[in-house]
């Protein structure tokens, strides 16, 4: 759906309805939760089935990963919905909480090249084009990936997220598993260049580079809601894998839950078909908070167990052990 930039901020701006609770509980207390953009769609997808089985309410603002959790520090919200768990430097919240996977997805570069329909891309590339050592599309690099398009003698404009974000974070750390250099591990902050453009929520991201002539981003493929090119990128078998919701589930299957019920996701993984730049949410459920926790709790667990078993366009659920560990941690609210 076609949508301007004010109008997508707007747009995660406002609480979306969701709900907290199971059929056993219809009694449970109104919640608030806020954080991560990428998973907005899905968590108002699930909203809007979960209030026809239980009628009870939590809201949800798209604020950015690190904004949700510091929100959860600051107990102006009960709940975090966060891409990334606290880093150890983060302030914490003083009550005890678990994290419990509710969706996955794959992070996408998206592109606008005149005359380019289909872009090959590896992490080294990536990483040059958005640290600024790879200025045009007709860079040696890119030609040699891409032997059968036309790539033109153009600028390219990178197009970045401006606030902090899980999806940042994600992306920073697959090319520093990758490629190392200037990217960071676990750092929600853009660390590359900011001379090309910019956003602060996901959600404006395809919106940005599709009238951004010349100009490449990343964004999750849930908001990938405009006409706009997708680059197939190397995985660590060599093979170019496009963003698909199965080629993301065949890599997030793959990769190990810790013992805090966050999953480990190593860039560098060789998985068969895998697409190599995932993505996945974490609701953090607050634990010894009474009937709050428990309603977060409840929420995240049919998130992942019911709306994760046919997520919303551009999503990738968990089965199998994934998600029997997720539901384990989500049950700790209760």
């Amino acid at each position: 759906m076609r949508r301007t930039l004010i109008s997508a901020v707007a747009a995660a701006a406002v609480s979306a309805s969701l709900f907290a609770a199971t059929p056993a509980q219809a009694a449970e207390v109104d919640i608030t939760g806020s954080g991560s953009s990428f998973a907005y769609n899905f968590l108002t997808q699930c909203a809007s089935e979960y209030k026809a089985k239980t009628g009870n309410n939590v809201s949800y603002t798209a604020v950015g990963s690190g904004a949700g959790r510091k929100a959860l520090v600051a107990k102006t919200v009960d709940f975090a919905a966060s891409d990334s768990p606290y880093g150890d430097t983060d302030s914490k919240p003083k009550h005890d909480f678990a994290y419990s996977a509710v969706i996955g997805g794959a992070i996408t570069m998206v592109f606008n090249i005149d005359g380019v329909k289909e872009l090959n891309l590896d992490a080294k590339v990536i990483g040059g084009i958005f640290d600024g050592s790879i200025t045009n599309w007709n860079d040696a690099k890119i030609v040699a990936l891409n032997p059968k398009a036309k790539m033109p003698n153009a600028t390219i404009t990178p197009v970045y997220r401006s606030s902090n974000s899980g999806t940042t974070q994600n992306f920073q750390e697959y090319l520093y598993e990758n490629v190392a250099g200037i990217w960071p591990a676990a750092n929600q902050a853009w660390a590359g260049m900011k001379t090309g453009a910019n956003v602060s929520v996901s959600s404006d991201m395809a919106y940005k580079v599709k009238t951004t002539p010349n100009s490449i981003g990343y964004v999750d493929l849930s908001d990938v809601d405009v006409k706009v090119g997708k680059a197939a990128v190397k995985n660590s078998l060599g093979k170019f894998i496009k963003p698909t919701v199965a080629a993301t589930s065949l890599q997030l299957a793959k990769q190990p839950m810790g013992g805090s019920g966050v999953i480990d996701i190593n860039f560098t993984k060789k998985v068969v078909g895998g697409y190599p730049i995932a993505i996945v949410t974490y609701i953090i459920v607050p634990i010894g908070v009474g009937d709050k926790g428990k309603a977060t709790g409840a929420f995240a667990t049919y998130a992942a167990k019911n709306c994760g078993a046919k997520p919303f366009k551009g999503y990738a659920g968990f089965t199998g052990s994934t998600l029997n560990k997720a539901l384990w941690f989500a049950g700790k609210g209760s």
